[in-house]
């Protein structure tokens, strides 16, 4: 996807926005699918082995799957962001891959470092973003 102008990053309030969304939508499908499907303990239902390995890589394909393949979660595509290479184009499934595996560093104390390094940096670049050399911008500045 091309660019109509130059990359402009995305306001920071629609970015905690959708990830406030996106993960909304996996607090929730992970309390009905451990409840559904784990093993009674002392702490209450809990999920191990298989299940719980297969829980882990599928929240991490909520996230990667839909940025490589449509630019988006659904919490960004909700707030009309899109994720794009530095230079406006589609981002490769490596770039996705790596702007998600730091996302668990961004995420750290509820997407504070996030939060922190977006705000610090011109680009509005997470760490993650820093990492895949991407940004994410506005749905608008995208031209289809």
């Amino acid at each position: 996807m091309e660019l109509r102008n130059q990359v402009t990053p995305a306001p920071l309030g629609a970015r905690v926005l959708a990830a406030i969304l996106d993960s909304a939508i996996v607090v929730i499908a992970w309390y009905f699918i451990i409840g559904k499907w784990g093993d009674e303990s002392i702490e209450g239902k809990v999920l191990t082995g298989m299940p719980a390995f297969s829980l882990l890589l599928a929240t991490a394909a909520f996230w990667i799957l839909p940025e490589w393949l449509l630019g988006s979660t659904v919490g960004k595509w909700a707030c009309d962001l899109h994720v794009t290479t530095l230079s406006g184009g589609d981002i490769s499934f490596s770039q996705s891959l790596k702007r998600n595996v730091l996302r668990l560093i961004d995420f750290f104390s509820f997407y504070l470092t996030g939060f922190v390094t977006a705000s610090l940096t011109p680009k509005r670049q997470r760490l993650g973003d820093l990492w895949a050399k991407t940004i994410v911008v506005p749905k608008k500045a995208v031209r289809p």
